[in-house]
C-alpha cells in the first residue's frame, strides 16, 4: 500500500534539497557531498539502467522502495514487541505516511536507506536478544556486516544510533563478551 502510494506521488523530474546532486552523482556513478554515500549512490546508479519513466523518477522510487520495506522491517519490530498484527499495520502506515517521512520517501535522498538499514539492525538485534547460543552467532555476524553496509551508506547517522542498539545487545554482554571459541 505504502509504495504504491510513492510510486503516484513521487516528482518525475528534479526537485529541491539534495535531489539534483544524488541524480547527477546516480548518472554518472559519482560522488555526492560528503560524506559521498557511496551505498546510496551504487544503488541510485542500478536504478537508472531500469528502462521505465525518467531517470529522476527511476531514482526517486529506489527510495520509495526502500522506505516501504523499512515500514516493513517496523511492522516486523512492533509485532514482535507487542503481538499485535492489527496495531503493527496501522503503526507501520502510519508512519510511512508522515509528512516528513513520506517527502524523503518519494525523491532522491539517502535518508530512506538509512532507516532501512537502522530499522534492520535494531529488529536483528531483538532477535538476537531471544535467540539461543548456538544460532546467536549467526545473527551477531549478520549484525556487524549490516552494521557495516550502514556505516558506507551515512555513517553520521549510523554512530548516533549506535548506543540503542548497543543497550539491545547488552542484555545478553555474558553472550557477548564471554563465548567460548
Amino acid at each position: 500500500i505504502i509504495f504504491t502510494i510513492y510510486l503516484f506521488s513521487a516528482p518525475r523530474t528534479v526537485v529541491l534539497e539534495d535531489d539534483g546532486l544524488f541524480l547527477m552523482a546516480a548518472w554518472f556513478n559519482g560522488i555526492a557531498h560528503p560524506p559521498g554515500y557511496p551505498l546510496y549512490t551504487l544503488f541510485s546508479h542500478l536504478a537508472t539502467w531500469f528502462p521505465a519513466g525518467s531517470v529522476a523518477y527511476r531514482v526517486h522510487m529506489l527510495s520509495g522502495i526502500f522506505s516501504a520495506l523499512a515500514c516493513g522491517v517496523l511492522f516486523l519490530i512492533i509485532n514482535k514487541l507487542i503481538s499485535d498484527r492489527y496495531s503493527a499495520v496501522a503503526a507501520s502506515v502510519a508512519y510511512g505516511l508522515t509528512p516528513v517521512y513520506w517527502s524523503q520517501s518519494i525523491i532522491a535522498e539517502v535518508y530512506s536507506l538509512n532507516v532501512l538499514i537502522f530499522l534492520l539492525l535494531f529488529y536483528l538485534s531483538l532477535v538476537y536478544v531471544e535467540q539461543d547460543e548456538a544460532k546467536s552467532k549467526k545473527t551477531f555476524i549478520w549484525i556487524g556486516l549490516l552494521y557495516g553496509v550502514g556505516l558506507a551508506n551515512h555513517w553520521p547517522l549510523i554512530l548516533l544510533s549506535s548506543p540503542l542498539i548497543l543497550i539491545i545487545l547488552l542484555k545478553q554482554k555474558q553472550r557477548l563478551f564471554y563465548q567460548t571459541p
